[in-house]
């Protein structure tokens, strides 16, 4: 039936480990369907999870009884693999009915089951009418400086992914769990306005992430109830999560007062008071006062510990974060120059990267200490 390299078969099963679920309920969800790709010659390898699928086309000499069919994706994943680099792999029918292939690669030979692809769901059907292009690596940047803030909490669902939505001059991005909040915007000719607001869920965001190129650029089509990506030749498709993302601008303070220092030596302090911290017991006591920040972690059991860091600008403040949260924070901003929006010590605190673009912050709810 068709005959592949290792290499660009395994290529097109890139994304079996992250769709497709080795135990499923529903037998065909746990195959790979392999077809014809139009009229191009090639083949696409098709996984589906009912929320999100993959298409990705492959090179492969195709004999002219080709017939599509479902594997075991996970299985066929595997056997490809264990295959000797450079090896060539020949898929042909086990029988005139096709109730399974023969895969051949040197002296290895393999018998799989198979399903018959009509049984195979499909994402397709109802129109994407809005799109807008992005740059890959600016998606990227964007996306992995919001994914930390993606809420787990299944009781919020509507919290468990990346809100994206439409901005005059671009697009914005916005993921919180209620602790703290993360945004980002990327600048942008020709988005239509009248683009909905939408929220990407945390599994198709994890699958976007790991397989955006460096270069070039990515196409969203969107409607109010799914999204297409096609990144190079793969397309992925999901279903978005259907529930409305809060108004997270009320959340945003705008404090006036801001102090500056280094982003590095701060988040090394946080790291170094945290040692003591055990269990759930995560708070550490800030208190600025005549430009140094004093960091104390008190822990009955494992003891205190207290740090320094040096700030410039005008703060007299005693109020307390979550240490893993702020240190997440500051994973995502400048190791350099950091801006520490500061209000009373009940109030949220915004982080911003010096010189950054101003919609570019992330927000941190206070603890008591």
């Amino acid at each position: 039936m068709f005959t592949a390299s290792k290499s660009s078969l395994l290529d097109a099963l890139k994304l079996v480990g992250q769709i497709v679920e080795r135990r499923n309920t529903i037998p065909i969800l746990q195959n790979v369907l392999i077809d014809l790709w139009g009229n191009s010659g090639k083949l696409t390898a098709r996984v589906s999870d009912l929320d999100v699928e993959a298409t990705i086309p492959f090179s492969a000499t195709v004999d002219t009884d080709f017939r599509g069919f479902t594997v075991p994706a996970h299985l066929l994943m595997d056997i490809v693999k264990k295959l000797p680099d450079g090896a060539d792999v020949r898929v042909e029918a086990a029988d005139p009915d096709l109730g399974g292939v023969n895969i051949k690669s040197g002296r290895s030979r393999f018998r799989l089951p198979v399903l018959p692809p009509s049984d195979f769901p499909s994402l397709e059907g109802s129109e994407l009418p809005f799109t807008i292009d992005i740059p890959s690596a600016m998606l990227e940047r964007a996306i992995l400086a919001v994914q930390f803030a993606i809420s787990t909490e299944e009781t919020r669902y509507y919290l468990n992914g990346i809100y994206l939505h439409a901005a005059p001059t671009g697009v914005k991005l916005v993921a919180t769990d209620g602790h703290r909040l993360s945004k980002r915007f990327i600048p942008l000719d020709d988005v239509p306005q009248e683009m909905p607001g939408i929220i990407i869920p945390k599994k198709t965001v994890e699958t976007i992430v790991k397989h955006l190129p460096k270069d070039g650029t990515v196409t969203l089509q969107v409607s109010d109830a799914k999204i297409r990506m096609l990144i190079g030749d793969m397309v992925l498709l999901s279903k978005l999560i259907d529930g409305t993302f809060p108004d997270y601008q009320r959340v945003i303070p705008t404090h006036e007062s801001f102090i500056e220092l280094e982003g590095k030596h701060l988040a090394a302090a946080i790291d170094r008071v945290s040692t003591v911290s055990t269990g759930g017991s995560r708070a550490v006591k800030m208190t600025f006062s005549g430009g140094t920040l004093k960091l104390l972690v008190s822990n009955p059991d494992a003891g205190n510990a207290e740090d320094e860091v040096a700030y410039e600008g005008e703060a007299e403040l005693e109020t307390g974060f979550n240490a893993k949260y702020v240190n997440d924070a500051l994973a995502r901003l400048s190791d350099d120059g950091l801006q520490f929006h500061l209000g009373d010590p009940g109030s949220p605190a915004v982080l911003r990267a010096d010189g950054d673009h101003a919609e570019n912050l992330i927000v941190l709810m206070p603890m008591r200490v």
